[in-house]
């Protein structure tokens, strides 16, 4: 029986295409970040189950996650998520610098049905500051997040990011008569809402909370910080006033695409304050393409000094079909050569050999041919390729220690001495590695 040529349902697998296009919103994504002065780091695709089992939600963990046990005898998981193994470094390393900027791009794995936008490994940006509770760096990770979408060319008004607080929802849920064991699962129920149809949530919604129901959904509903029915049930002086002091630093980054939304919960029990999703508002891609929030609690459990946080995740994927959906495309390097090198005849080789490294070393790429034979067929070769340029080592080139220069672009050709070629390409093409 054959192998099957198809991978395992829900598992990344990208040809050098779409490779050069998820490196090309990567790079966007990078270069925002770095302008906020973060800093990039990674860590261990299998941790301990019990990491996740304590920081995530048993249901993420039990229901979502790859888990097994090793050859140890140690239950582990796949890293459904990054930010408890960043709380776990952070904590093991106590002398870290703060406030810490960290990011990274994790891959991670989620045991779900694949869809659109969610398959079982994916790969994430993700952006934290730990070691501040100030709400600048609630504001700042927003504002990173905002300037990277409108980095990648989305344009105002196609996306939204939509902000809460789990503190504000504790305020309202108590003055609702709702007790705190019931707070998470009223938060969870909130979280559902955008996700199934409005009859079958609400009697969901019945069924758990009897009464308080219509209240949450009420609470769920608040799209303002003015809202008359929030501010009678949000303590005097408490989170509503902290959220409209966010939203003026919002404001004052520029950061137009965001706007208060109590329907905003985030699943994952670690959130203890202000929490957000990036969403699509043309409706095409219904998942939010990306969510975060505060976490204080989390670096503690640890032992040792708390350490507060803040931060978000962004799925490439979900990210890169929102681009498509509005035609916008990021291109990264395609692996098109700056140079293709032909070789007359296998006497040749040598010098098209030391010909392509000294190419290379001014910062060129180099597709060098690897079988020697008529020049017409290399240089559909070239073409074929979106090579630049088509150098040629011939036996005159070789005993010259020259190479022919052919334009691909239709911009003729030239011998030229190595050195002097060096000169010539580096000045039309640039050091583009």
């Amino acid at each position: 029986m054959n192998p099957a040529v198809k991978p395992l349902a829900g598992m990344r697998q990208l040809y050098p295409d779409a490779m050069a296009v998820e490196e090309g919103i990567a790079a966007v994504i990078r270069r925002v970040a770095l302008s906020y002065g973060f800093e990039e780091y990674d860590g261990p695709v299998i941790e301990p189950l019990e990491l996740f089992l304590a920081k995530s939600g048993s249901e993420l963990v039990m229901e979502q996650s790859y888990r097994f046990t090793d050859r140890g005898g140690r239950e582990v998981v796949l890293r459904p998520e990054m930010t408890p193994t960043l709380a776990r470094m952070i904590a093991g390393a106590p002398d870290t610098p703060m406030p810490a900027r960290w990011m990274s791009f994790p891959v991670c794995f989620r045991y779900e049905r694949p869809q659109r936008g969610r398959v079982r490994e994916f790969r994430q940006f993700n952006c934290d500051i730990l070691g501040s509770d100030s709400l600048a760096a609630d504001a700042e990770v927003i504002a990173v997040l905002d300037g990277i979408m409108r980095g990648l060319g989305a344009p105002p008004g196609s996306y939204s990011i939509r902000y809460s607080s789990r503190r504000l929802a504790s305020e309202v849920l108590t003055s609702l008569g709702l007790e705190s064991v019931m707070h998470q699962q009223a938060l969870a129920i909130i979280d559902r809402k955008s996700k199934l149809p409005a009859d079958e949530w609400r009697a969901w919604a019945s069924e758990r909370l009897g009464g308080a129901a219509e209240a949450v959904e009420r609470f769920s509903c608040c799209s303002s910080l003015d809202d008359g029915w929030l501010a009678e049930r949000a303590a005097p002086g408490g989170e509503l006033e902290r959220l409209r002091e966010f939203g003026g630093l919002l404001g004052a980054a520029g950061v137009a695409s965001a706007s208060f939304d109590a329907g905003i919960a985030r699943g994952l029990d670690y959130y203890t304050g202000i929490v957000f999703e990036l969403l699509d508002t043309g409706g095409q891609n219904r998942r939010a393409i990306c969510g975060g929030g505060r976490y204080d609690n989390l670096v503690g459990i640890f032992g040792g000094k708390p350490v507060p946080g803040v931060g978000f995740g962004l799925g490439m994927l979900t990210l890169r079909l929102f681009l498509e959906t509005l035609g916008l495309r990021v291109s990264g390097r395609s692996g098109r050569p700056d140079v293709f090198m032909a070789v007359f005849s296998p006497a040749e080789l040598p010098w098209a050999v030391e010909a392509a490294e000294a190419i290379r070393s001014r910062g060129l790429s180099v597709l060098a041919s690897l079988e020697c034979g008529k020049l017409s067929k290399q240089f559909r070769e070239a073409s074929r390729r979106g090579a630049s340029f088509t150098a040629v080592a011939g036996p005159e080139e070789a005993s010259e220690r020259s190479i022919t220069l052919k334009d691909m672009s239709g911009g003729g050709q030239m011998r030229l001495p190595l050195e002097k070629a060096l000169e010539f390409l580096e000045t039309r093409l640039g050091g583009s590695l």
